[in-house]
C-alpha cells in the first residue's frame, strides 16, 4: 500500500442550523466583541461579529481524542478578552484547555477528575472561574479544585465531601464564593438530598450553609431536594434558581438538571450581600401551578430575565421582571406574547405539531452592552430576543454557523430528486437536493410531524427514489416509530403497517417501538426494490429472531429464519442486515458475537445460513463497525471495525473470501463514490501509516491520499460516503459538527446562508 501526497480539500456543512443542546452562553464582561457558547457534543463556538457567524473551535479535534467536543465549563479573563479557558472530557481523556488567542490555538492539559460535557448536570453552571490568576473548577466527580499555575497542578477544596458541583460563583473581588452541589454526599437516606448551597469568605478554606429551599416530596419524583442551577446578580441582589428532580431514568442523584428527562419543581430565591456575607432575602418564584424547574436567569439594574425548564404543560416560559422579582411578566409562553421569526425551516411550528420547538431553556443572558437584547439556549440551538425595552419582543434562532447535530449515517443517490440522504439523531433525517440548499423539513408524516433518530436507510441503485428508513417516534407521540417508506427520494414518507402476530418476541418489541423515542431497527431493500427487510429492535440491538420481510409495502409480513453452520436454528444474537446491489436473491447479515460472524441468504431473505469463516475480526460493542457495499460488483462488501485493518469480503457461490488489506492500520469508516474511470472511489477515515485523517483511494485500497489537514478533522466521525454523481466529492456524518461535505480546493464553492 502506498500513501501519496495529500490533496488539498475544503469543507462545508450541508446546513441544518443549530439542532443540538447549547449548554451555556458567555459574554465577556467588558469587551463587546467577545462572545462564546458551549455545547454538549459540539465543542465551543465563538461569535465572529465581522462575518455575523459562529466559528467552530474544535475543527482540529480528531475522532480518537474527542474530549474538546464535550465541554462542561467555560471561563474568560475579565482583563484580557483574548484568553479562553474551558474544561472538557469523555471520562477517559479529561482536560483543562487554555487559549491566548480566542480559541484559534488551544493547549490541552490533563485534569485530575473525570469530566463529561454530555452527561447529566451539563446544563447548569457556571462551574469554571478565573479570578486573580487562579482557576476554580466545580467538577462532577471531585468537588471543587483550583490551580494557581494554569492547570499544571491542582488542589482540592473540601465542600463537606460533596463531589458533584452544579455551580460556583465569586464576587468581583474574589472574596466571596458561592457553590451549589447535588447534596448526595450528605443525604440522610439516599433519597433526600443533603444541603445543596454553601458560601465561603476565606478563599474556600471553609464553607457555611446558605439558605436554600427545603426538600419537597413531589409525586413520582425519584429524589427529593432542590439543586442550584444558575446564579446572577445586580447592584442590589443576587438571584439563584433551583430545580428538583422528577422521575430519574438515569444518572442517580447526580441527575438534577433538565437533561434528566423530568423535573418536579423549582424555586427562585433572592439574596442580599450584607457585610460581605450572602443573606436570604425573599422567595421570588413566579406563580405557576404547572410543575417545572427554574434555571436560566440573568439580571442588570433594569430587569431580570428568567426561564422555566422542563415545564410539563404548555412548554417553557420566559419571564421578565423590572422590580427585582417582586412581579413577573411573561414574554414567551409557547407561541404567545412575542413575535417569532422562524428563520430555520425545520423549526417552524407546522413541522412541530403546530407548537414551539423551544425546550430545555437552562441558560439566558442579557447582553452587557445592549439592554434591548438577550440570548437563550435550547435543546435545538441558540435563540435571540430583541425588543426587551420597547416591549415589541421578537424571538428568532441565532444559529448561523452552529451545526451541532449528531449524524449516524449518510448516503448519496446515483440519480433522483434528492442527492444526499442524511440519517440523524433527534431530528430523524433530511433529504438534500444539493450541497448548498437547506432542507425544508426533516423526515415527517403526511401532517408534517417529525420522526426522530433514524438508525439507517436503504435504497437500490436501480430505484434510488424508493427509500426505507427506521425512525423512532417523536417525544410528543404525534409520530410512532417503525419502518417508513418514501417513493420520492426522501421528500415524503408513509409509515408501513407493523408485522404483528408473527411471534410474542416481535410483538413485544413492536409495543416498545410504539412508545416515544425507542429504536425501531435496521432495514434493507432487495436489489429489484420489491422486498423490504426489517430487523425489528424495540430497544438496543437487532435480534436475528425478529427479522421480517414484506413484498407489498407492509400489507403482510413473513419472518426470516436464521440457521447455524449445522443447519439447526441459530441461537439468538444481534445482527445487522444488508442487501446486495445487483442480485435480488442475495442478502447477508453481520452477527455481533465474540468475533464477527456472517450469515448469507440466497433466497431473498427467507432463510439465512451461517457461514464458517476462519477469521478473528473483532466485532466492537454496540455494532460500532461500518460496512459499505462495493457499488460496481455483486457480492463484494468492505468492513471497517475501528480496531484493526480494513476487510474485503467477496461472496461466491460456495465460499466467502476475506482479505485484510490494511492489517497494520485502524480504519473507522468506509464508503464509496463515483470514480475517475471504471473503479469507484473509496473513502475512509482512520489511521494509515500512523497518520490520522480522511483518505481517498482510486485503486481499491492499493494506494491512498490524505484529503484533509490537521485543521480539518471535525471531531467524531460516524459515517463517510462518496458522491455517486461527481468524482472527488464526499460527505461526512459527524457526531460533533453536523453533516459535512468536502471537495477539492480548486472546485469548492461554499455559500453561507444568513438567517437574520
Amino acid at each position: 500500500m502506498k500513501l501519496f501526497s495529500p490533496i488539498q480539500y475544503e469543507y462545508g456543512n450541508l446546513k441544518i442550523g443549530g439542532g443540538g443542546f447549547v449548554t451555556g452562553i458567555t459574554f465577556h464582561p467588558t469587551d463587546n466583541r467577545t462572545l462564546y457558547i458551549r455545547t454538549d457534543i459540539g465543542g465551543i463556538y465563538r461569535y465572529d461579529f465581522d462575518k455575523n457567524t459562529w466559528v467552530y473551535l474544535a475543527s482540529k479535534v480528531t475522532a480518537h481524542d474527542p474530549a474538546q467536543t464535550y465541554p462542561l465549563a467555560l471561563a474568560l479573563d475579565e482583563n484580557d478578552p483574548d484568553k479562553l479557558f474551558f474544561t472538557c472530557g469523555d471520562k477517559h481523556l479529561n482536560y483543562l484547555c487554555v487559549s491566548s488567542d480566542k480559541g484559534e490555538n488551544i493547549t490541552q492539559k490533563p485534569i485530575p477528575c473525570n469530566i463529561h460535557g454530555n452527561e447529566v448536570g451539563r446544563a447548569t453552571g457556571d462551574r469554571l472561574l478565573y479570578k486573580n490568576g487562579r482557576l476554580y473548577f466545580g467538577s462532577q466527580t471531585a468537588g471543587i479544585i483550583y490551580s494557581d499555575d494554569m492547570g499544571e497542578s491542582w488542589q482540592y477544596a473540601d465542600l463537606f465531601g460533596e463531589k458533584n458541583i452544579s455551580l460556583i460563583w465569586s464576587d468581583s473581588e474574589g472574596k466571596l464564593f458561592i457553590a451549589g452541589c447535588s447534596g448526595e454526599a450528605n443525604s440522610p437516606d439516599g433519597v433526600t438530598r443533603g444541603h445543596t448551597l454553601y458560601y465561603s469568605t476565606d478563599g474556600l478554606k471553609s464553607f457555611l450553609p446558605l439558605t436554600a429551599p427545603k426538600p419537597v416530596r413531589y409525586e413520582k419524583a425519584t429524589y427529593y431536594g432542590f439543586v442550584p442551577q444558575r446564579i446572577t446578580g445586580d447592584s442590589k441582589y443576587l438571584y439563584i434558581t433551583f430545580a428538583s428532580s422528577g422521575e430519574v431514568f438515569y444518572g442517580g442523584m447526580g441527575a438534577y438538571a433538565c437533561d434528566t428527562g423530568s423535573l418536579s419543581g423549582g424555586k427562585v430565591y433572592r439574596y442580599r450581600i450584607e457585610n460581605g456575607v450572602p443573606v436570604f432575602n425573599k422567595d421570588t418564584t413566579p406563580a405557576d401551578e404547572t410543575p417545572c424547574g427554574y434555571s436560566g436567569i440573568s439580571s442588570n439594574d433594569e430587569m431580570i430575565l428568567l426561564s422555566t425548564v422542563c415545564r410539563k404543560k404548555g412548554g417553557d416560559i420566559i419571564y421578565k421582571s423590572t422590580d427585582n422579582g417582586e412581579s413577573w411578566q411573561i414574554i414567551m409562553n409557547g407561541l404567545d406574547y412575542s413575535r417569532f421569526d422562524w428563520n430555520i425551516p425545520y423549526m417552524k411550528p407546522r413541522y412541530n405539531g403546530g407548537g414551539n420547538c423551544v425546550h430545555w431553556i437552562s441558560d439566558i443572558k442579557l447582553s452587557p452592552f445592549d439592554c434591548d437584547k438577550a440570548l437563550f439556549n435550547t435543546g435545538t440551538g441558540l435563540f435571540m430576543i430583541t425588543g426587551l425595552t420597547s416591549g415589541d419582543v421578537l424571538i428568532k434562532p441565532f444559529c448561523v454557523g452552529i451545526e451541532e447535530t449528531v449524524h449516524l449515517n449518510v448516503y448519496t443517490t446515483p440519480h433522483g430528486t434528492n442527492r444526499v440522504i442524511d440519517i440523524i439523531g433527534d431530528l430523524g433525517g433530511f433529504a438534500f437536493k444539493d450541497y448548498d440548499s437547506e432542507c425544508e423539513n426533516s423526515f415527517a408524516n403526511e401532517k408534517g410531524d417529525r420522526y426522530i433518530t433514524c438508525l439507517n436507510a436503504d435504497f437500490t441503485l436501480q430505484r434510488p427514489e424508493y427509500i426505507a428508513a427506521t425512525p423512532r417516534g417523536n417525544w410528543t407521540g404525534r409520530t410512532k416509530g417503525g419502518l417508513i417508506l418514501s417513493k420520492d427520494c426522501g421528500t415524503t414518507w408513509k409509515r408501513l403497517s407493523m408485522p404483528r402476530g408473527i411471534s410474542k418476541l416481535i410483538d413485544d418489541k413492536l409495543d416498545n417501538i410504539e412508545k416515544p423515542n425507542v429504536d425501531s431497527g435496521w432495514t434493507a431493500i432487495s436489489a429489484d426494490g420489491k422486498r423490504i427487510l426489517w430487523a425489528v429492535a424495540g430497544g438496543r440491538g437487532f435480534s436475528n429472531k425478529a427479522v421480517c420481510y414484506t413484498d407489498n409495502e407492509g400489507e403482510s409480513w413473513q419472518q426470516s429464519v436464521f440457521m447455524d453452520c449445522k443447519g439447526n436454528t441459530a441461537e439468538e444474537h444481534n445482527v445487522k442486515i444488508f442487501s446486495d446491489y445487483y442480485d435480488s436473491e442475495l442478502f447477508f447479515a453481520i452477527a455481533e458475537i465474540e468475533n464477527l460472524g456472517l450469515y448469507i441468504s440466497r433466497d431473498k431473505s427467507k432463510t439465512f445460513k451461517e457461514v464458517s469463516i476462519k477469521t478473528d475480526i473483532k466485532c466492537p460493542r454496540y455494532a460500532h463497525y461500518r460496512l459499505a457495499r462495493q457499488p460496481d460488483k455483486s457480492g463484494v462488501f468492505w468492513l471497517a471495525n475501528g480496531i484493526n485493518g480494513l476487510y474485503r469480503f467477496e461472496i461466491n457461490d460456495g465460499s466467502v473470501q476475506i482479505e485484510n488489506i490494511l492489517p497494520d492500520d485502524r480504519i473507522d469508516c468506509i464508503g464509496f463514490g463515483k470514480g475517475k474511470d471504471k473503479l469507484p472511489a473509496m473513502y475512509v477515515t482512520g489511521n494509515i501509516c500512523g497518520e490520522y485523517g480522511f483518505f481517498i483511494s482510486d485503486d481499491m485500497g492499493k494506494s491512498f491520499a490524505r484529503i484533509n489537514n490537521d485543521c480539518q478533522q471535525f471531531g467524531v466521525i460516524n459515517s463517510i460516503c462518496g458522491d455517486m454523481r461527481e468524482y472527488g466529492v464526499f460527505c461526512l456524518a459527524t457526531g460533533s459538527h453536523g453533516l459535512m461535505f468536502g471537495r477539492q480546493k480548486c472546485r469548492f464553492v461554499n455559500h453561507i446562508g444568513h438567517y437574520y
